[in-house]
């Protein structure tokens, strides 16, 4: 076989190897595959990972070059030109793999690269301090790459490592880049916080990392010691693909469905899952995905759909053989008092499902301001990073999302955010929710409901308001938000007819375990005093704080401060009920959603709709100012909800705040032996403070699969391929390295 061989041309001056920017797209491998061979392995393992580089045949059309690392610099050199000569070249070591080729060739087969090389320097000094080498040598490669350096996202420094170990970097460095994640010093953030995140950057500014590789290698001559820094630095931006998505089901996070029309059908199909795990255990991944596809085909035709759904989840073979025994023996008890059965594990069985086509009962909920809570949705891009590019195209999702605040690493800098700042992120994170769930699982609910200003993420997040991205600088600098009802509160003080030399109002909220009536009998004695939230078994006043805890004292309960400033919801809110109105008067889709009944808690037991049961901009906007400027009446939007068909209550925001509510408002109801307490009552939280944000999702999708919710679990199914694939990739890693094949040799040369 013939040898192609290049070296790195050193001086004691910088070497440039070209003054044009190189334009060299670079595909990620998680390991190096045998490209040489074609086999059918191979074909198989890039539909399922690249599945857009397997379509357009280019390895089979075009000339590839596989090169081992052993000297990274000599190993760079060779591959650009082998990339000039209008080859594609694998460059790998034993675990990490890339591929390259021209940013043109990838183009022109619409190939989307996870990257862009766009410049490469190599620099080489006597005596010199690595820092500023490497700042020199940067700075060519940005003159190469026609960058100014505050351009660059990232500048990262890696010295003194062997070539393998820089290779290695560099590829976790792009696949950061592809997956447009974060990653945090260990010596940045405590150990409850998020170790990254989504990597966020300005709106329509693309990710650009400096990459500056230093060795500082000591030569004695003569009996003289000197040193010789060398230097190699990458300008790499963000390409057009993304990494695959990691699959939200795997070898530690397992699922199976059964489904049937009977008891004895459902117990029939435990014990067949039973007895694979115990026979072909090995092979979990397989049967998971066979069990999946064989769950959707047969539920294709919804007029064929099983009575019965049971979701089995667990951490382990061993552990899912104990969800699966435990299921079985609650399975005739469960049945025969038509009830729900759920482990702490997540597996979940109803008998009376509440999601069927006949019955559909869905209904979005969607949380108010202050659920939100440092590191929220921290891996969630990983699992979904074509619905991260999809919201970043939109809009500003730096700004949808508050990330400065959300992933500060201060924790108390999330708690005290400004209320326009929390009602960004709510609205936001409602949003990022409810895509997710119509997008990637065709979810979609027959209602519609908010708490509080949750009814604004409902407008927003549900395809009526048509550009609902406009609300975010408009809520950080209106001043209905940052002073008349918050801040200030000017609202407050127009109402209470203070002065400009009145002191500034102490204000303050407090949850009380009490019911309405008992605190409105006593508010006329305390008049800057309000019932501001009824809900459940608890309230909430609000207002001069002095009064507020008076109001408390003569009631003998003891309140629990939110000690957040916001006058919503009182009497003094509705000086601002015009302002209001105005602020969200906001511009309508074209085509509207006909099928979904929104419901608001100032429309009583109607839904929201001009006379001919349409949607308006204007209607929307006054039953929100009402909404706003009113008590909210939680217990009795949900009793509203109920009454018009609502059963299955699906919280869409960060947090479950308001599933632990109307679970408290459903267990009142049965003590109370209310007409409510005749609705049958589910909650199913998409997201938990606390808990890892796809094992609640899988969760959350096992409930609504068991209530026989109308969903696709294809996500979970191309996962799966992508779980298995990756599988066989690292056993065919293995087989390459054992075989040692020669550095630098060309497909087919002889």
């Amino acid at each position: 076989m013939a040898n192609l061989t290049a070296s790195a041309t050193r001086s004691s001056d910088q070497v440039i190897k070209s003054e044009m920017p190189l334009r060299i797209a670079l595909l990620v491998l998680p390991a190096p595959l045998d490209l040489s061979g074609n086999t059918e392995q191979t074909s198989e393992l890039i539909s399922v990972l690249l599945p857009e580089l397997h379509s357009s045949k280019l390895l089979q059309t075009s000339e590839l070059v596989s090169i081992k690392v052993d000297d990274f610099e000599t190993n760079l050199t060779a591959t650009i030109d082998a990339i000039e000569q209008g080859k594609i070249v694998q460059i790998y070591t034993a675990t990490s793999s890339l591929l390259m080729m021209h940013a043109l060739k990838a183009a022109q087969n619409r190939v989307h690269p996870h990257a862009q090389l766009a410049a490469m320097q190599i620099s080489s000094l006597t005596q010199s301090a690595s820092t500023v080498l490497a700042d020199s040598c940067m700075n060519n490669a940005l003159s190469q790459a026609k960058r100014q350096f505050d351009s660059v996202s990232k500048r990262i420094d890696l010295p003194q490592l062997d070539s393998t170990q820089q290779f290695n970097a560099v590829c976790e460095l792009i696949k950061d880049l592809a997956s447009r994640t974060h990653h945090r010093t260990p010596d940045s953030i405590s150990a409850k916080q998020a170790a990254s995140h989504y990597w966020f950057t300005e709106h329509h500014q693309a990710r650009v990392m400096a990459i500056n590789l230093t060795n500082t290698v000591e030569n004695t001559v003569k009996s003289t010691a000197t040193n010789t820094t060398s230097c190699i630095s990458f300008i790499v931006s963000q390409g057009t693909g993304f990494i695959a998505a990691k699959s939200i089901i795997d070898s530690k996070r397992l699922q199976f469905i059964v489904s049937a029309n009977s008891e004895a059908g459902l117990l029939n199909q435990l014990s067949k899952i039973e007895s694979k795990l115990i026979t072909e255990a090995d092979s979990v991944l397989t049967l998971m995905r066979d069990n999946l596809i064989a769950y959707e085909k047969q539920h294709s035709d919804k007029a064929v759909i099983n009575k019965y759904a049971i979701t089995l989840q667990a951490s382990s073979v061993e552990a899912m053989l104990q969800e699966l025994k435990a299921m079985a023996d609650a399975l005739p008890k469960i049945i025969s008092e038509q009830g729900q059965y759920r482990t702490p594990a997540g597996s979940y069985f109803t008998a009376n499902a509440l999601g069927t086509v006949e019955q559909n009962g869905l209904a979005f909920v969607y949380p108010g301001v202050g659920t939100v809570y440092s590191d929220m949705f921290s891996q969630l891009h990983r699992y979904f990073p074509s619905l991260y590019a999809k919201l970043e195209r939109e809009g500003d999702l730096k700004s949808m999302l508050q990330a400065d605040t959300i992933y500060h690493l201060d924790t108390k800098v999330t708690p005290a955010m400004p209320l326009g700042d929390l009602a960004i992120a709510g609205v936001g994170s409602s949003y990022l929710l409810t895509q997710l769930l119509v997008n990637a699982f065709n979810v979609t609910p027959r209602f519609a409901l908010g708490y509080s200003m949750g009814e604004a993420s409902m407008w927003a997040s549900l395809g009526v308001w048509s550009d609902p991205h406009a609300l975010i600088e408009k809520t950080k600098t209106d001043p209905l938000f940052t002073s008349a009802i918050s801040g200030k509160l000017t609202a407050v003080r127009q109402a209470w007819q203070l002065d400009n030399t009145s002191p500034d109002i102490v204000w303050n909220s407090f949850v009380v375990r009490s019911d309405a009536k008992t605190i409105e009998a006593l508010l006329p004695e305390f008049p800057r005093a309000y019932l501001a939230i009824v809900q459940g078994d608890t309230c909430v006043i609000a207002g001069c704080e002095i009064q507020c805890r008076e109001l408390l004292a003569r009631m003998k309960k003891r309140g629990i401060a939110a000690n957040r400033v916001t006058a919503m919801h009182t009497a003094p809110a509705m000086e601002e009920h015009s302002n209001v109105e105005q602020f969200y008067i906001q511009p309508l889709l074209e085509s509207l959603p006909t099928d979904i009944k929104f419901i608001s808690a100032a429309s009583g037991d109607s839904t929201v709709s001009n006379a001919t049961a349409g949607l308006d901009g204007q209607i929307i906007a006054r039953s929100i100012a009402d909404t706003f400027c009113n008590t909210l009446d939680f217990t009795a939007l949900i009793h509203s909800a109920q009454k018009q068909g609502a059963t299955l209550f699906v919280e869409l925001g960060a947090d479950r705040q308001n599933c632990t509510l109307i679970d408290k408002i459903a267990k009142q109801d049965r003590q109370c032996g209310s007409k409510s307490s005749d609705f049958p009552c589910c909650t199913v939280p998409t997201n938990a403070k606390g808990g890892d944000d796809i094992t609640t999702l899988l969760k959350a999708l096992g409930q609504l699969i068991s209530h026989r919710v109308p969903l696709s679990v294809t996500p979970l199914i191309d996962g799966l391929h992508r779980e298995i694939a990756l599988a066989h990739l690292a056993a065919s890693a293995k087989k390459i390295e054992s075989e040692q094949q020669p550095n630098l040799t060309l497909q087919g040369e002889v």
